[in-house]
């Protein structure tokens, strides 16, 4: 999250939107915090219900997991690092 913060503004510019999840329960004010802290530009929210069921549903086999969506909320890449989203994104 920290690499995708220091992106926030080239982000930004390219028109696209991050959205963090909390994928497991933790404890809302420890969230909080964590975002202060690392000063996290994007919203920030956490999986309410079944963390366990959610993440199979969406796929997850690591963390953090990235998911590219485009305009029309299709999803374009998943599972992809940091460093390859630049080559994912298209201009």
């Amino acid at each position: 999250m920290l690499q995708l913060s220091k992106k926030a503004q080239e982000l930004k510019a390219k028109d696209i939107i991050v959205i963090i999840v909390q994928a497991s329960k933790v404890d809302q004010n420890a969230l909080d915090e964590w975002v202060k802290k690392f000063n996290i530009p994007f919203p920030v929210g956490m999986v309410q219900t079944d963390a366990e069921k959610t993440s199979f549903s969406w796929g997850v086999k690591s963390l953090p997991w990235l998911i590219l969506a485009d305009e029309e909320h299709v999803v374009t890449a998943i599972g992809f690092s940091v460093d390859e989203l630049n080559e994912k994104v298209k201009d």
